[in-house]
């Protein structure tokens, strides 16, 4: 069973029973039979004095979250026990909260109505990059079954608790012990921002993000959609989820983090998938800057979501008054060749669309290579390479000659360091610079 597999409907309400009971004054009262509920036992209000049936007032309920079933999106917990009851339908809840290092132990009771397969209760521990590091299940059982769950924690650190319910849970409660930090009542109180939908459809107008959340609905047809913020320097987690319709050959989603040069830094993607899926993807990103998001979607795409954590802001930043493509000299060429490969023909159908946006804006393709060989050799494979792609774009595109020129540089302007394989790779490019800022 995967997180965003589960069709989500309801979810608990935290409420101590003995306090309602107590409060008011009836000792043999029936529960009613809502949604979940759970409650820390010694948090629990105390009863009231005796008061008439007239005058006793009716306490309200505490003010706490209702428990999220959006894993992207998990409920502050806060308290250390926790007590639902079943809701005849298949559905997972979240909860947030930070461990220190030591080990965390969850003892757990459930039982679920008579069935062949069902199962009563799962209850998992995982870290911000839906990595499980611990889980165990009740099973089919018709009586209440306590298991634990014993988790070490080799770190502090933000984790998420999910408990998974059958259609058939009657009711479960699970409890924590260990290096367990709640949050406060205010915190949990703080609603979180509300996710971004579908962005900007064009790479140099992208939509600012405000949130580290986006999520959507397939609209019926493929996109590619930008969204732009800053980060680094550092590790940025990005976390996709997604599924498309029943085809052969569909791709369900696609995200790609890119620098403004248009160097792709990191990529994941879904494949195709009738069934909830997720993927997680770590990028590293060497200095603070902004970044495009760029999410693609097929026309059978039904729905999907990426968030991303790590160094981020949301800062507002001036694009620059350029706009380079740095084209990987990987994806365009064969080692040492400047013959352009019949793969490479979408990555520069995209370029020319982007030059065919600034009509009459002279543009430059400069070729560039790293330092390995001699200098004579690489001068020439950068001006054969940028010559290359200039006629690739007139001929086969249409962009008219007269707006483009060629220029080949060699070794002489690395943008990385030519010392480390990466740094090399990055190096060999040919860049197409559009003067379209005044």
């Amino acid at each position: 069973m995967t997180a965003s597999g589960l069709r989500l409907h309801a979810a608990p309400v935290l409420m101590s029973l003995a306090a309602l009971l107590a409060a008011c004054g009836k000792k043999d009262a029936t529960p009613p039979t809502p949604a979940p509920v759970a409650t820390p036992v010694a948090s629990a209000p105390a009863a009231p004095p005796p008061a008439s049936a007239a005058s006793a007032p009716v306490p309200a309920a505490s003010a706490v979250p209702v428990a999220s079933t959006d894993p992207d999106s998990p409920t502050p917990l806060t308290a250390r026990e926790l007590k639902g009851q079943g809701l005849k339908s298949r559905i997972s809840y979240y909860y947030a909260f930070k461990s220190a290092t030591g080990a965390i132990k969850l003892t757990a009771t459930a039982k679920n109505l008579p069935s062949g397969s069902t199962n009563a209760l799962t209850v998992g521990l995982y870290d911000t990059k839906a990595n499980r590091l611990c889980y165990d299940t009740a099973g089919n059982t018709t009586s209440d079954k306590t298991f634990t769950v014993n988790c070490t924690i080799d770190k502090a650190q933000p984790l998420v608790l999910r408990l998974d319910l059958s259609e058939e849970t009657i009711d479960y409660t699970v409890a924590m012990d260990g290096p367990v930090e709640l949050a406060s009542a205010s915190a949990a109180a703080a609603s979180a921002p509300a996710p971004a939908g579908v962005g900007s459809t064009d790479i140099d107008e992208p939509t600012r993000l405000s949130t580290n959340r986006i999520k959507s609905a397939g609209k019926g047809q493929g996109a590619s959609y930008y969204y732009a913020f800053n980060a680094g320097p550092g590790e940025l987690t990005l976390t996709i989820d997604g599924k498309n319709s029943a085809t052969a050959t569909a791709e369900a989603l696609r995200v790609g983090l890119y620098t403004q040069r248009s160097e792709r830094i990191c990529q994941t993607q879904l494949g195709n998938t009738t069934l909830d899926k997720r993927a997680v993807e770590s990028c590293m990103v060497d200095k603070r800057q902004p970044v495009i998001l760029r999410v693609d979607v097929s026309e059978f795409t039904l729905d999907w979501r990426v968030r991303f954590e790590g160094p981020y802001d949301f800062e507002p930043f001036t694009p620059p008054k350029q706009i380079t493509i740095a084209l990987d000299a990987a994806v365009l060429f064969d080692t040492g060749k400047a013959t352009i490969k019949p793969e490479a023909r979408t990555t520069l159908h995209e370029a020319a669309e982007r030059i065919k946006k600034f009509a009459d804006v002279p543009v430059v393709v400069s070729g560039h290579t790293d330092n390995v060989g001699s200098e004579a050799s690489n001068q020439k494979l950068s001006e054969q390479r940028a010559q290359a792609v200039k006629d690739y774009l007139s001929s086969q595109e249409g962009v008219p000659a007269a707006r483009l020129s060629a220029k080949g540089f060699g070794k002489s302007q690395p943008v990385a360091d030519n010392g480390s394989d990466a740094g090399r790779a990055r190096n060999r490019r040919v860049d197409v610079t559009i003067n379209a800022r005044s």
